[in-house]
């Protein structure tokens, strides 16, 4: 695999792992090396998630445990040093600061303790409830969507993703600005205020609605353009098929490894956010095209659902998926049971599709193995090494050939519209012009092709 360069912007969470690796023992240290690599001063932050309900997983940790460590990891993508953890476990959610009055107070006394200078909550807080726990610590308070979007601001690279990002933050924003206040208003760095949304301007509803409505034209512009592309795609004989998943299953590696490509992979979640497409052959006479889309995750903010859906989209005109998956994470079958989900409320999961355990050379075999729902069309790999690929390549074959029809047609020249059929629903390989009509060549959808059936030679 070809080295990757890192993006321009210094990242800061490579920039502690840097530090902690080389033996970088206090929290003082890193944050000194840090500032004087980066730039700015890292900010400590104290994550805080709520338990409403009882009961532990078959590792004996709760869903929210889980969800919680799954926020320090998006803190440490987004360059921020978790200091320390609040995990309350409650009857409901307390509707004025969502964690109840006296886990405020120990929460008020721990970010003090701690200099903190955020807190991070892991569910959605309303407006007010920032107001009240803000005025209450006297630090920022955040909540685990503006620090995926921050995270998506930070890596967005083509004006569409940038596009869907703004619209994400400016649409999260609009309904809290009553609740925040001043929120909005403030011009400091750091976390959550990375893209658009934080000048005195934006306070103006108005405004944000002129704003908002002027990304959603600019974004059907975009999806003008990429429907264009989608449909030259389906003209094509290239069969397409999307890469799905959770957010660093390895979906860019496997892209890299599967095409001899170059797009940017590392070990973080979100390290790439536009979709790419490359073109993959499968032997002398069979090529397809592979889309690598964004990664899934618990919780995924509506916002970015609904302002990412062009780039969903390419799931959704898909010929086939390849599900991407960590075997090695603990948590893996959950995190097939999250993007299942949201396959499912796109309306694919019925796809054609191959499951993909990717890094099982990182598997204690011990205690492993595939969930029996899965188990019939699977394929144990590591994109990293390359163990299983040939596979992989083989299955990828044997779910094209399954559903796709190579037929040799010959079409009288007054039957134009039956080429025209050919053209709207399959991939027209060869074409000759012979005395008693066209005589073609053409890939079709098994369920699509019985209408040819009276031109088959």
């Amino acid at each position: 695999m070809p080295n990757r360069q890192m993006p321009e912007e210094a990242d800061a969470y490579q920039v502690l792992y840097t530090i902690m690796i080389n033996g970088g023992s206090n929290l003082a240290d890193i944050e000194k090396t840090s500032e004087s690599t980066t730039g700015y001063k890292t900010e400590r932050a104290i994550l805080v998630g709520l338990e409403v309900a009882t009961g532990k997983t078959a590792t004996g940790i709760s869903e929210q445990e889980k969800s919680l460590d799954e926020l320090e990891e998006l803190s440490a993508t987004a360059g921020v040093m978790v200091v320390g953890k609040i995990l309350q476990k409650k009857q409901s959610i307390d509707p004025a600061t969502f964690i109840g009055s006296g886990k405020l107070e120990e929460l008020n006394s721990m970010c003090a303790a701690m200099e903190a200078d955020v807190v991070i909550f892991d569910d959605e807080l309303t407006g007010a409830q920032i107001r009240n726990i803000e005025n209450k610590v006297g630090i920022k308070v955040i909540d685990r969507t503006v620090l995926i979007l921050d995270i998506f601001a930070k890596r967005a690279r083509s004006r569409e993703g940038k596009l869907q990002v703004e619209l994400a933050q400016l649409k999260y924003r609009l309904p809290r600005l009553t609740g925040l206040g001043s929120e909005l208003s403030r011009l400091g760095g750091g976390i959550g205020t990375r893209g658009p949304g934080e000048t005195k301007l934006e306070t103006d509803r108005r405004h944000i609605r002129r704003r908002i409505s002027y990304l959603e034209n600019e974004l059907k512009e975009v999806d003008k353009q990429r429907n264009l592309l989608r449909s030259g795609k389906k003209r094509s004989q290239f069969p397409v098929i999307a890469l799905v998943g959770y957010t660093n299953a390895g979906k860019s590696t496997l892209m890299n490894r599967l095409c001899d490509a170059d797009v940017y992979a590392d070990d973080k979640l979100f390290a790439t956010l536009d979709p790419t497409t490359r073109k993959m052959t499968l032997d002398e006479e069979k090529t397809i095209l592979l889309v690598d889309t964004v990664g899934f995750i618990r919780k995924l903010p509506h916002e970015l659902i609904n302002a990412f859906k062009s780039t969903l989209d390419e799931v959704v005109y898909a010929d086939a998926l390849l599900h991407v998956v960590d075997a090695s994470d603990a948590d893996f079958e959950k995190h097939i049971e999250v993007a299942d989900n949201l396959l499912k409320s796109l309306g694919v999961l019925e796809k054609p599709a191959i499951t993909v355990f990717n890094k099982i050379d990182l598997v204690d075999r011990t205690n492993w193995s595939i969930p029996w729902e899965k188990r019939d069309n699977s394929v144990e790999i590591s994109a990293a090494t390359g163990f299983g690929i040939e596979t992989l390549v083989q299955k990828i074959v044997e779910l094209i050939e399954s559903d796709v029809a190579e037929l040799d047609l010959l079409i009288p020249y007054e039957k134009g519209n039956i080429v025209t059929y050919i053209h709207e629903n399959g991939a027209i390989t060869s074409k000759e012009y012979t005395e008693e009509g066209f005589r073609i060549k053409a890939r079709i959808d098994k369920d699509k092709s019985g209408i040819l059936k009276d031109y088959l030679i």
